[in-house]
């Protein structure tokens, strides 16, 4: 399962990766079954994460980094332990049920964690995910369970209501995708994205602050020329990555200058991550603002959902103690408003760096009126083995959910546009200085998912509680009669 979740083109073994682990803990009793859940949720995201060894840290903070990895691994195992020890209580058919429940609230609240997601990792197959138009990631997690669940019975029983069973399970969403995707012809608009690559440990030095600057500029103007030359027009939009620019770009200056004469140059909207210090309240926000040409910031987001001890020391904003300490990241304060730029042709949303592995931002930045997604991030952090690919996979099922094309523009890599079906248009290299440019479609199609939401996975909760205490009751009852 964990070899489905790196850049190695082994997604398919998630269709049956399940089938040995079911061969033991519907052979053993329950208590057995939570042992083997906490190995295999240990091993599991050990393998699949163990990247996270090598993050650009520094040295003080790795001490701390490794042992709360060794915390996040029995984390994993804890919730696969509960979940197959509910599982041999209620049932093997119940486990696509127990187990999308319980990836839904790992992936919930301050602490969120959707990482390694099972339906993520089919995220290379846009044929596969189109189902997510209808219950998203999580409805592909219970589909993969239900999957390995009948190739486990068809191997153990031999009996062909499980190979029928089977074959139009795997085939239906098959089915679905062809008839699903089907693009309209649309004059598309251009986007230009720049791909810096910038070192993140030297970007705000001082050293670095004028070779970043001149970096982000000449590569825009590349852009810009190259899009004159193929379509004779502008982009209507140049992205840059999450806080490209290393200073505060909503003070009045000459970066800001130079950054509003670029916009006049080229004549187009240059949209980028920047830090924002609000005075009033004297807190500093991550953040991303449009730059229109001839009227300088138009519009800004500040990121709503910060990354746990990275950007801020969960629930500080309760306790005033936590905000004391240090762990090596930034001390931000989480925005308000889901705000829907407006530029052109152009209604859009941003997602900044981990924001977009969370379906229901998504969801509401859509619903407020974005037809476009926009992901800046900056993973340099991440090295060069499968944290960035990860991360990257995830935004691509958003398309999907929300019916709306995504542009993802990272510092160091990978870059990407996708449309709205979830095919990667274009792909840029890890840690290469380049620049993207792509014609995209602007088609919103409306989905279930709009409508609905994450209602599966919390249906999935609901059925496997009742069934869970009908269970208990009737062992309460069977005890209490004899």
């Amino acid at each position: 399962m964990s070899l489905s979740f790196h850049p190695i083109g082994l997604h398919f073994l998630a269709w049956f990766a399940l089938v040995p682990l079911l061969f033991v803990i519907t052979e053993v009793k329950p208590a057995k079954a939570f042992k083997t859940g906490i190995i295999f949720g240990f091993l599991f995201s050990l393998f699949s994460l163990f990247w996270l060894v090598f993050l650009q840290i520094e040295t003080n903070i790795k001490i701390l980094l490794f042992f709360g990895l060794i915390i996040l691994f029995l984390y994993f195992g804890i919730y696969y332990g509960v979940g197959f020890l509910i599982m041999r209580k209620i049932g093997l058919w119940s486990l696509p049920l127990v187990i999308t429940g319980m990836e839904f609230i790992r992936g919930t609240g301050e602490l969120g964690f959707p990482w390694l997601v099972f339906g993520y990792s089919q995220a290379r197959y846009p044929l596969f995910i189109q189902q997510a138009s209808i219950y998203g990631v999580y409805g592909i997690s219970a589909w993969l369970i239900l999957i390995n669940v009948m190739l486990y019975k068809l191997i153990k029983t031999k009996m062909s209501k499980y190979l029928i069973a089977l074959i139009i399970a795997f085939s239906l969403p098959l089915v679905y995708a062809v008839v699903r995707m089907n693009e309209p012809v649309e004059q598309p608009v251009i986007i230009g994205i720049v791909q810096p690559n910038i070192d993140p440990n030297l970007k705000f030095t001082r050293a670095m602050r004028e070779i970043t600057f001149q970096r982000l500029i000449q590569l825009s103007e590349q852009c810009s020329e190259a899009s004159l030359e193929r379509h004779g027009r502008s982009p209507q939009l140049i992205v840059w990555p999450e806080t490209a620019t290393p200073i505060f770009l909503t003070f009045p200056g000459a970066y800001q200058d130079r950054v509003y004469a670029l916009a006049d140059r080229i004549r187009s909207p240059v949209f980028t991550g920047t830090p924002i210090y609000d005075h009033k309240n004297r807190e500093i926000y991550n953040g991303a603002v449009l730059i229109e040409p001839g009227s300088g910031i138009a519009q800004e987001y500040r990121k709503t959902h910060l990354v746990p001890f990275g950007e801020h020391i969960p629930f500080d904003q309760y306790l005033a103690i936590l905000k004391k300490i240090d762990v090596g990241g930034g001390d931000y304060t989480p925005g308000n408003n889901l705000t829907v730029f407006n530029s052109g042709q152009l209604t859009f949303s941003c997602l900044i760096c981990f924001e977009s592995i969370f379906p229901e931002l998504s969801r509401k930045f859509v619903i407020n009126g974005a037809e476009l997604l926009i992901n800046i991030t900056n993973d340099g952090w991440f090295g060069k083995i499968s944290g960035p690919q990860q991360h990257n996979d995830m935004a691509i099922l958003r398309t999907v959910e929300n019916g709306v094309p995504l542009v993802r523009c990272a510092n160091t890599g990978i870059s990407m546009v996708v449309d709205k079906y979830g095919r990667i248009l274009l792909e840029s290299r890890l840690f290469t200085e380049t620049f993207i440019l792509q014609q995209l479609s602007i088609s919103p199609a409306k989905t279930v998912f709009l409508y609905i939401g994450n209602a599966l996975p919390a249906l999935c909760l609901f059925i496997v509680t009742l069934l869970l205490i009908l269970r208990l009751y009737r062992d309460w009852k069977g005890t209490k009669q004899h």
